[in-house]
Parts: C-alpha cells; structure tokens; sequence
C-alpha cells in the first residue's frame, strides 16, 4: 500500500506524538536502579545529619533527592538485609535471634523471594557487589542463585578490610574463590562496581541495570588507610571517633566513584538510586562500638532504641517529580523497599509470600499522598539477655504515634554530646541525660515473652514529638500499654516462626576447603516456612 504527501504527513505526525506522549509518561522507560546499603552508619555519622565527618557525595546526593526522615530498619546486620530483599519481617522465616553465622545451617529459606528475582522478571539485569550476610551453608543459597546474575564479595558479616579474612578466607568472584589481594575492600567494590557498571553499558543489553552495592564500611574491625583520617581528622581527640571518620570519609568517596562511571557512561539521568544504612551505629559502649554516634537519638546498634533502629537514607534521581517533599516524613521501614522499589520499576509483587512492606513510591516521588504504614514491628527476639537486650528477650512496637519497647536494650543513653572528643569521655552518659524510669507492674504483659511482668522494663513513647526519647509515658497510660502489648502477641508474636538458629556445624570449617569459608551443603536440607 502506497500513501500520498497527506496522509504520510498525517502518519509521520502521529508516529511522533505517540513517541513524544510515551516519553512524556517515561512508559517506555524504566529506570536503572542502584541500590547501596552501608553497614553501621549512625544517624550522626553523616553531614546531611550534621555530624562533623565530612561526607560531601552522600550530602550532594540527598540535597538533591528525597531523605527519608522516618525510615526505620532491624537492630542488626542480616535482619534489615533480609527485610530490604524480601518484603518481610524476619520472624517469617526464623531470623529471631542476631544474625545468620558463617558455621550453622542457617540461611534465608529459599522459598522466599527475593527482590533481584522480582527485577529480573521486570526485564532487569541483576548484580551484586558486597556483604551478602544472608546464610550460606549451601550453594542454593548464594547471591548468583538467588537472582544475581553476578556478585563479587563475601559472604559472611564481617572480616578483615584488607586480607578479608574471618577464621577463614570470605572473598568470592561469582561462586569462585577470589584471591587476597591486601587491598581495602571499599576500594574493590567500587571498582567491582565500576566494571559491572561499564560490562553493562558495553554489552548493549536493552535490558535496564539493577546493581545492589552493600558496603562492608563502616562494620568494625576499625580499619581504614591513615591518609583518610590521620590529617582528616586531626582535630577529632577520641582515637575510636577519628578512625572511624576515616572509615566513612572512604565509603563517600567510594559511592562517588560509582556515581561518576554512571554519569561518564551517559545512565546517570536514568538512575533511581536508594541509600540505606542496615541498623544505628555502635557506640563505643557496645561490645562492638567504634565510634559511631547516633546522636541525638538515644541508644545503639543492637537496641530498639531509636539510636539503633533509625536509618539514614535517601532516594535520588529517575522517577523524582518537582513536588516531592525533599525530607519526607512519611513512616517507613526496610521492608518496604521491597515493593516500591519494584513499583519505581515497573514490576509488581505477584508470586511473593504475603509482604509486611507497603509500597511508598508515589508518597515518596510526588510527595502525595499519605504513607499507608500504620505499623512497624522494631523486633520480637525472645533469646536476646545481657547488654543487647535487657533481662530475658526484647521486643518493640510502633503503633500510629506510639511506640512500646520491652527491655530494649543496652545501651540505653545518649552518646555522645557533639562536645565530648576525649578519648574517656565518649562511654559516658551526662547525669543530666539519666534514662527515664523503668515502669513494670502491668497486669497483661506475663504472655508477651513468657515472662513474669515484675522482670519487665516497659517504654511508651511518641516518637514524633520525642525522638529523643527523653519521656516515658508508660505510667501514665496503662491502656495503650496494654492495647499494643496485645497487638503485639497477636499480631506478631504469635505467627512468628521459632528460630532457625542451629549448632556450629565442624563440616564447615575452612581449613575443608583450601581455607576458605566455603557452602558445604550440596542440596538444601532444610526450609523454614
């Protein structure tokens, strides 16, 4: 069929408006999507914050994008990771306890599924470069069998920055053993990061890029090159608080390092990026503190305290209309990137196990709206004892404006005031900053964790009006006490899978496999459901 001079005109026309509406709607176009999760930043470890470490990207990006100013995660390391990936809680599949160790048979069941399997059913190339920290006593359970095309990193929670050694070599390129290279891990992510990012553009695949980037920074040991904080920080006095700079100075730069490959290779302006933290930081009275501040929030990583579970983060770039509120307040927990993200992609969440996270992705891209979470379950653990987690287990609630904490945590104060630099001072609580009382004699709190409720600390607070949490309000009103220790038993408590936890396992030593930590499983032989 052959068309004359108007009606090509009038085809050609509307060949255009079809392709200019598309664009106009961004249809056609889903965004790449990078995803990167720092390891025990604090709330204050970070300049948008107003903490004195100078993190010039992390500030140029959330400036520029939406900060989440009522994000929360888990207290821990492997929680949030499994929230984050999986749309929910970790009492679904038996992670009560801490986090998944390298020597138990342990792992996130594989019937859960995963975010980059979801992504790559909405037409995405999957990759990633970091921690993975979700179990991996079998080859079923790796990052490059649960939907990453590629990974490059290690598989366990925490090693040496340079040697990446943790009782036993942790450092794998896909599902091959890497070799040592004595160089800082946040510089080989990068460049992992970098390549992946380059592969990709190189390939011409038409298919968008999801990268997950989870960074070993800032999780002890304290190590990091003395050109980051030796002259950096020179005015830091406290030894713990100037190397710990140095350690978040370096991931800054090195987040900025991706960024650049992304913008030099023409995808920036088509990049959804998401930054979270994975709990608070540890304060230096923790087992684990080394340096990080939280202040002025109260608490630590390990605790339900605010200090330990409010996150830093931030969306930026593709997607991002003109009238989204810059800081946004709207209430959110990890669980919930699970289906916004996949929102923001194009994706659904069709074929998952029933979601604890809400889809925040107009709230958050037009700042309409209202966020459709009511309810954040900070954590149920009824093995926690000692300094992470009071008497015998912890628990907490956040309920509309209230927030309920059963023995939460050590420790329970504030540090540090921005003042105190010495190395003595920045264990120590200021006696004008005394934790509020301990109430304990509530009639309906003997079924929440199986215990007498004359052992019970109890918290009430609003977190909206006290974040500092300065103000028990458990006294003076027992009946919303009670109203949300019996959401708590039956909503969460009850439908909770035991935890998974199990004996070390002598199989998996690494001294069996050329001393690396290594899956040692052949075929998954367990599945919490």
């Amino acid at each position: 069929m052959s068309f004359g001079p108007v009606q090509q005109v009038v085809l050609t026309t509307a060949c255009i408006l079809v392709v200019a509406t598309r664009h106009a709607c961004g249809a056609a176009k889903q965004p790449h999507v990078l995803l990167v999760v720092a390891d025990d930043l604090g709330w204050g470890d970070v300049g948008f914050h107003g903490s004195e470490i100078r993190t010039p990207v992390l500030d140029k990006l959330a400036a520029e994008g939406i900060t989440l100013d009522n994000y929360y995660v888990q207290p821990v390391c492997s929680p949030t990771r499994t929230s984050l990936l999986t749309g929910r809680y970790p009492i679904r599949y038996g992670l009560l306890h801490h986090v998944y160790p390298n020597n138990e048979r342990f792992a996130l069941p594989t019937n859960e599924t995963l975010l980059p399997e979801k992504m790559n059913q909405a037409g995405y190339s999957s990759h990633m470069v970091g921690k993975w920290h979700l179990g991996f006593y079998s080859w079923d359970h790796v990052p490059t069998a649960r939907g990453f095309e590629t990974f490059f990193g290690f598989y366990g929670g925490a090693e040496d920055y340079f040697k990446h050694t943790a009782g036993g070599i942790d450092y794998r390129n896909n599902t091959q053993p890497a070799p040592q290279d004595n160089i800082y891990s946040a510089f080989t992510f990068a460049h992992e990061a970098e390549r992946v990012v380059r592969d990709y553009a190189n390939s011409g695949k038409d298919k968008p890029l999801f990268l997950y980037l989870a960074f070993q920074n800032v999780h002890s040991p304290q190590e990091v090159p003395e050109s980051y904080y030796v002259k950096p920080y020179a005015h830091i006095e406290n030894k713990n608080r100037k190397k710990f700079a140095g350690m978040v100075s370096c991931l800054d730069e090195a987040i900025g390092n991706v960024t650049e490959v992304f913008k030099e290779l023409g995808l920036w302006e088509d990049t959804l990026m998401v930054f979270s933290t994975d709990n608070g930081g540890p304060v230096n009275a923790t087992f684990s503190g080394i340096g990080a501040v939280n202040w002025p929030l109260r608490g630590s990583k390990h605790t339900l305290w605010e200090g330990g579970v409010r996150g830093s983060a931030f969306f930026h770039g593709a997607g991002l209309t003109a009238d989204a509120v810059k800081n946004n307040s709207a209430m959110m927990h990890a669980t919930d990137l699970f289906p916004t993200i996949l929102a923001a992609a194009g994706g659904n969440t069709e074929g998952t196990l029933p979601l604890d996270g809400h889809d925040l992705w107009n709230v958050i891209s037009t700042g309409k709206g209202e966020s459709p979470r009511s309810e954040i379950l900070h954590n149920y653990d009824p093995m926690a004892s000692g300094g992470n987690g009071g008497c015998c287990g912890y628990a907490g609630l956040r309920s509309s404006e209230w927030k309920l904490l059963l023995d939460p945590g050590k420790p329970d104060g504030w540090y540090p005031e921005p003042s105190w630099v010495g190395d003595n001072d920045l264990l120590r609580v200021p006696s004008s900053h005394a934790p509020p009382p301990v109430v304990s004699d509530f009639e309906g709190l003997v079924d929440v964790l199986g215990l007498d409720a004359a052992n019970r600390s109890v918290y009430l607070f609003k977190p909206r009006d006290d974040p500092e949490e300065r103000s028990n309000l458990a006294a003076s009103n027992p009946d919303i006490v009670k109203q949300l220790s019996t959401l708590l038993q039956t909503n969460y408590i009850d439908h909770a899978v035991p935890d998974g936890h199990t004996a070390g396992d002598p199989a998996a030593n690494p001294k069996n496999f050329n001393g690396y930590w290594t899956p040692w499983v052949n075929k998954t032989t367990v599945c919490l459901t």
